[in-house]
């Protein structure tokens, strides 16, 4: 008797093993996607279908993955529902709404269908049928890229809506879509005639809705009409919105300092209204505000013409600064890969604005022979007073050591330096830099070009403004080799910026043409002849 109940737990043990399959472990990567099994599914692209539900069954075991958003059918029904049995997928039409006559339908499951061991989705997993005698068969095709880079925009969403309201956007499933590939080219299939508002979208969160300000979206401005004279070919560009600015932090902790941290870079967009002076300087998503008051006084600070914030700010008292500041400290120059350009000042910056300068407690020798250096100019930077500019004739191939005394440095406090302050730099010879020229030309003279010269991720190593000509001649010199790009945007507000776009105003971002300059070598000069205009020629709208 005992023999016989062990062999009937084991038998439970193996049918239950048998009903749920369990991920195979070691062995393999499974890079294969799943495959409908045509033998065994409802027959795809058929006419006069009136079905209840559609069976697709799979090559192998599969899950669902957040079928309720990634289903879509178009033109839309509501109420179906999508359930899975072993191997097969079903999606059953329900009753609360009525397919149409004469119509075709398109389900597209996105990525809901994925193998069981490495999720690896369906690859274009479609399902086509019509409730009349033929199938719709008209199409789009296009490319979606990057607005700023012009790089392809792979994984993007391109969508149709009948719905030519602008809300239908943020509220309705599109009635067709496609996916781009790699390049960034899209297909979108079987679509009816009539006329359709476009939108791309990167969907971060998978709803098919532009449903946060943060996700890359693009569009066309004017509806399309597609019929069967028609196949049109859509360029979209794709960009993120600018964000509403927002006050992340505020830090008035360090004396005579309000630090405001923001969500986005502010630049030119910050304003304030105040009793007080002060010195400003924007790192990165920061605005640092010093100030000097004998007296409490309010902050008013404005973005463009919108209220930010108010601030009460603490009394900064001359007399007592001095026992509360931090030491203050200078920063040696920026250098890079190939050193510093003999031609350039030497940049210092200071950990606070600065006064003034003595320069009789200032000692600046070269090299191992202690020559003492006399400079040709010093002076604070006007439009940042943290930042001192050094000129002089620097010898090449030279290593400099600059000792500053106590007392060297006065800052906005009237509170002199305290300690010690040493740094040195390292010139190198011209033979190690490259020189860019470039020449423009345009045939409209009141076009307004922003010009930056990048490299890699770098701050660019020049920007200026084209303006009020038909031709323009450059020349940049001191540059380390390496490869660039030119960036020409066509700045059409005139703020020295790109702009990106925004969809309720139906702004599309400023053009933007990026291309890869000859790599530059030490020693070289390379020339480039950039025409502005045909750059600009085919804008799209």
């Amino acid at each position: 008797m005992l023999w016989r109940a062990g062999l009937l737990l084991l038998l439970a043990v193996i049918c239950t093993y048998c009903a749920n399959p369990i991920p195979p472990q070691g062995g393999p990567v499974d890079e294969q996607p799943p495959r409908i099994d045509s033998t065994r599914s409802t027959p795809n692209m058929q006419t006069n279908f009136r079905p209840q539900q559609i069976e697709l069954t799979f090559d192998e075991w599969v899950k669902l993955s957040q079928p309720n958003q990634q289903v879509i059918i178009s033109p839309p029904i509501e109420g179906f529902r999508v359930s899975l049995k072993k191997r097969t997928v079903i999606l059953d039409f329900g009753q609360k709404d009525t397919l149409r006559d004469n119509v075709t339908y398109v389900v597209q499951f996105g990525e809901a269908v994925q193998d069981l061991t490495e999720s690896n989705p369906a690859e274009d997993l479609r399902f086509v049928f019509s409730t009349g005698p033929y199938i719709d068969s008209l199409q789009v095709r296009g490319q979606l890229n990057d607005a700023y880079t012009g790089e392809p925009v792979e994984d993007g969403l391109v969508m149709l809506y009948e719905n030519l309201a602008d809300t239908a956007f943020r509220t309705e499933r599109p009635f067709y879509f496609g996916r781009t590939d790699e390049q960034g080219n899209f297909l979108i299939s079987n679509i009816r005639p009539g006329q359709f508002q476009v939108t791309a979208l990167k969907d971060t969160d998978a709803n098919y809705r532009f449903s946060q300000v943060t996700e890359p979206i693009g569009f066309l401005k004017d509806p399309i009409t597609i019929n069967a004279d028609t196949t049109p070919y859509l360029n979209l560009r794709l960009f993120t919105e600018q964000l509403p600015l927002k006050l992340n932090d505020v830090d008035s902790s360090r004396f005579g300092l309000l630090s405001l941290t923001f969500n986005t870079n502010p630049l030119d967009r910050i304003s304030w209204e105040s009793d007080l002076h002060f010195q400003s300087k924007y790192e990165k998503d920061s605005l640092l505000l010093w100030y000097q008051s004998e007296q409490r006084d309010t902050l008013y600070l404005q973005h463009d013409t919108t209220w930010v914030d108010t601030f009460r700010l603490r009394p900064a008292r001359l007399a007592s600064a001095a026992d509360k500041l931090a030491a203050l400290t200078i920063k040696p120059p920026a250098t890079g890969n190939a050193g510093i350009y003999p031609r350039r000042n030497i940049v210092l910056r200071a950990s606070r604005p600065l006064l003034g300068v003595d320069t009789s407690l200032w000692t600046i020798t070269r090299d191992t022979l202690k020559e003492k250096i006399l400079l040709r100019g010093l002076q604070l930077n006007p439009e940042d007073s943290t930042e001192l500019l050094l000129s002089h004739n620097w010898i090449p191939n030279s290593t400099y050591q600059l000792l500053i005394q106590p007392g060297g440095l006065t800052d906005i406090w009237q509170v002199p330096s305290v300690d010690s302050l040493n740094t040195k730099w390292r010139v190198s010879e011209e033979k190690r830099f490259g020189t860019m020229k470039l020449l423009f030309e345009t045939t409209d003279s009141t076009a307004n070009y922003l010009i930056r010269i990048v490299s890699g991720s770098k701050p660019p190593v020049g920007e200026f403004v084209l303006t009020g000509q038909l031709t323009y001649d450059q020349q940049l010199t001191g540059l380390p080799p390496g490869e660039y790009q030119l960036a020409v945007i066509l700045d059409q507000n005139r703020n020295a910026r790109w702009d990106t776009g925004n969809f309720d105003q139906k702004q599309q971002p400023e053009p933007v043409s990026i291309q890869s300059l000859e790599e530059l070598r030490a020693s070289w000069e390379i020339e480039t002849n950039v025409d502005l205009s045909s750059l600009f020629r085919n804008l799209n709208d």
